[in-house]
């Protein structure tokens, strides 16, 4: 009974830290100034406002690049985790079948 009481405060106690961390970073979002949001670097601001611009143009898709990538990596080991789970299920639960059979022809 004690274990399970000091589990219940325990987990008042990081649910608690988890909620004041929540709002100290949302207060501190909210109190930066805006303009501080709306500036860029610098060579994003220059560089890449020349309009057509071969540099530029490629900048931009290296910039897309290296966004993208992060997500690409991620989801596609994801799918493949996920896929080869589904994959082992299926085979489980034919094997779980075909033993049933036999169990029941024996």
């Amino acid at each position: 009974m004690k274990d399970m009481h000091r589990r219940d405060e325990t987990r008042r106690w990081i649910g608690a830290a988890l909620g004041l961390a929540v709002v100290v970073a949302g207060l501190a979002v909210l109190l930066v100034p805006a303009q501080s949001w709306a500036q860029g670097c610098s060579m994003c601001a220059t560089y890449l406002s020349n309009g057509k611009d071969p540099r530029a143009e490629a900048f931009k898709l290296s910039i897309m690049f290296l966004m993208v990538m992060p997500f690409l990596i991620v989801g596609t080991t994801g799918g493949w985790i996920f896929w080869m789970y589904r994959r082992s299920r299926t085979r489980q639960l034919s094997l779980h079948v075909l033993e049933a059979e036999r169990e029941g022809a024996s």
